[in-house]
């Protein structure tokens, strides 16, 4: 399981850095200074770029969210168990 939520968490933060590119290009688009356009061609450049960086960054933190649990359980139920925390055998 332990395995699982490694590489959810890898998936999911390769997903965000995916989309961040995309999301400051969408950020320059709305702010109007992206390209040398008019400010209607730049605000559609931004909805463009912000529609090709959401999907990635909302899989992204699902993918991570999905993945935390299943390593944060293995370290909670690992100390929880007796004699494992102080090291002596059963």
């Amino acid at each position: 399981m332990r395995t699982l939520g490694i590489i959810l968490l890898a998936l999911g933060v390769i997903g965000v850095l995916i989309s961040l590119p995309f999301l400051g290009f969408a950020a320059l688009g709305h702010l109007g200074i992206l390209a040398d356009a008019g400010p209607a061609e730049n605000h559609a450049m931004g909805v463009h770029a912000l529609s090709f960086g959401l999907p990635p960054l909302i899989c992204g933190v699902a993918l991570s969210m999905l993945g935390l649990p299943l390593i944060a359980r293995r370290h909670r139920r690992a100390a929880t168990d007796p004699g494992t925390a102080s090291g002596r055998l059963p």
